[in-house]
């Protein structure tokens, strides 16, 4: 279980731990956005930093309803534990959480004055 904070700005906010090409992790804080349907945004220093590799050009319609191509990156980090590879998408500001990397988990946050975050994993269901 992924345990977070709700901002002063209002915020979901939680850690999230990502590896440079050494294997070194980083802790971060990133910005839950249910409306980005990616798995990770970062800033170009940090994807220097982390020294990741160029994936692809994509195009993303904004919350401003502006439509940007933006660079994407392999990635990885730690993910309830497990390591696992993630697109990670060129974006300044704080780094984001997306749908993509939320999918199969549970994300409960008490919206109140510093309220409580947490994402955890779904059950299995595929053998049900």
């Amino acid at each position: 279980m992924i345990h977070g904070y709700i901002s002063p700005d209002l915020d979901l906010i939680v850690p999230v731990y990502i590896l440079d090409q050494n294997g070194y992790a980083y802790r971060l804080e990133a910005a839950i956005d249910t409306g980005f349907t990616g798995e990770l945004t970062l800033p170009a220093h940090w994807i220097r930093r982390l020294g990741l590799v160029p994936w692809d050009h994509l195009e993303f319609t904004l919350a401003n309803a502006v439509t940007e191509t933006l660079d994407t990156y392999y990635g990885s980090m730690l993910w309830h534990g497990s390591r696992v590879r993630v697109r990670v998408v060129e974006a300044e500001g704080t780094p984001l959480i997306g749908i993509g990397l939320l999918w199969d988990n549970l994300l409960t946050a008490a919206i109140a004055h510093n309220g409580a975050v947490t994402i955890s994993p779904l059950p299995d269901t595929a053998a049900g």
